[in-house]
C-alpha cells in the first residue's frame, strides 16, 4: 500500500497476463536491443508478461477504482476466473462502497468488471459508482466496435452511470485526468496532488515494459497512433523524472508496480518503492 498525505492506493490485481514473444509485441524493436534489458524486462525464457490489475484509491471519504481489469473469463492460460473483486474484497471494501470508477482507456484488460452480465442481462459491477470514461475514446469506439467496448463500456451508458469527460478535470479533490493521448484516442493518466511534496501519477497503459522507461521510443502494437503515444509517454515520463513523482503503473509485476525514474551513466531506469 502506499499511503502519502490524504491518499491511500492499493494494489488490485486480476490476473497475470499471457507470455508474449517481444518481437511481436514490439516489431519494430530489434532482438538485439532487448539485450540491455533481458535480465529485468523479460521472462527467463525470453517472453514478456503483463499483470492485468487496477487500483483503489481512497481519499475523503471516497473509494475510487482506477480501471477494473480483464474480466472474469474463462481464459486460455489459467485455469481459474479473474480475481479482481476477490482481491477488492481483501482490502475491506465492497463493490457497493465504490464511489467513482476511472477508466484510464477502454481496452478490454482495463474495463473487465465494468459490467456484470446475469442472464444475457447487464448489470453495474460497482452498483453506486459513475463511471468516469474519456470522451474521446467513447466517441472514437463507438464509431468502431468491438466486443469488449459493447459489453463494458455501451451499457454503462444505457444504466445511467457514465460520465465523459475530456481534458484536465478534478475528478475529486486534487485528484486530476491527464489526457495522454496515444495508446488510444483518450488515454488518461491520473494526477494525484497530495498535501505534502510528494506528487503521484497513474499512468495507465503509458507504457507496458520495463524497458521503455529508457527507450521511450518503442511502441507496441497495441498503440492506436504511435506518434500521439510517444510524444505523450517522452513527456510525461521526463517530467515525472524531473519531479520525482511516484509512479504507479499500469502492468509491471507487483514488486515492480510503484516506483519513481532515476538516471544514472546509461540513461533512466526504474527505482520501484
Amino acid at each position: 500500500m502506499l499511503n502519502i498525505g490524504n491518499f491511500k492506493i492499493n494494489l488490485v490485481n486480476d490476473l497475470i497476463g499471457v507470455k508474449r514473444d517481444p518481437s511481436v509485441v514490439y516489431p519494430n524493436v530489434e532482438a538485439s536491443d532487448w539485450n540491455t534489458y533481458k535480465s529485468f524486462a523479460q521472462n527467463s525464457d525470453g517472453t514478456i508478461q503483463s499483470t492485468w490489475r487496477g487500483y483503489l484509491l481512497q481519499t475523503d471519504n471516497k473509494n475510487i477504482l482506477i480501471d477494473t481489469g480483464m474480466g472474469p473469463g474463462p481464459y486460455d492460460h489459467v485455469d481459474f476466473s479473474g480475481q479482481y473483486l476477490n482481491n477488492l474484497g481483501k482490502l475491506g471494501v465492497s463493490v457497493e462502497d465504490i464511489d467513482i470508477v476511472f477508466i484510464s482507456h477502454t481496452h478490454g484488460d482495463h474495463i473487465g468488471w465494468n459490467i456484470t452480465w446475469k442472464d444475457n442481462v447487464p448489470e453495474l459491477t460497482f452498483p453506486n459508482a459513475k463511471y468516469l470514461v474519456s470522451k474521446f475514446d467513447f466517441d472514437y469506439y463507438s464509431e468502431n466496435l468491438n466486443d469488449d467496448f459493447e459489453k463494458q463500456i455501451i451499457p454503462l451508458d444505457e444504466l445511467g452511470a457514465l460520465q465523459l469527460i475530456e481534458g484536465r478535470k478534478e475528478i475529486a479533490t486534487n485528484v486530476f485526468s491527464l489526457p495522454t493521448n496515444g495508446h488510444t484516442p483518450g488515454h488518461q493518466c491520473l494526477y494525484l496532488e497530495t498535501n505534502t511534496t510528494e506528487k503521484i501519477i497513474l499512468t495507465g497503459d503509458l507504457f507496458h515494459n520495463e524497458a521503455q522507461i529508457n527507450e521511450q521510443y518503442w511502441c507496441p502494437i497495441f498503440d492506436w497512433n504511435t506518434v500521439m503515444s510517444t510524444i505523450s509517454r517522452v513527456g510525461l515520463l521526463n517530467s515525472a523524472y524531473k519531479n520525482e513523482w511516484i509512479i504507479c503503473t499500469g502492468h509491471l509485476s507487483d514488486d515492480k508496480a510503484i516506483g519513481r525514474i532515476k538516471s544514472n551513466e546509461n540513461g533512466f531506469y526504474w527505482d520501484p518503492i
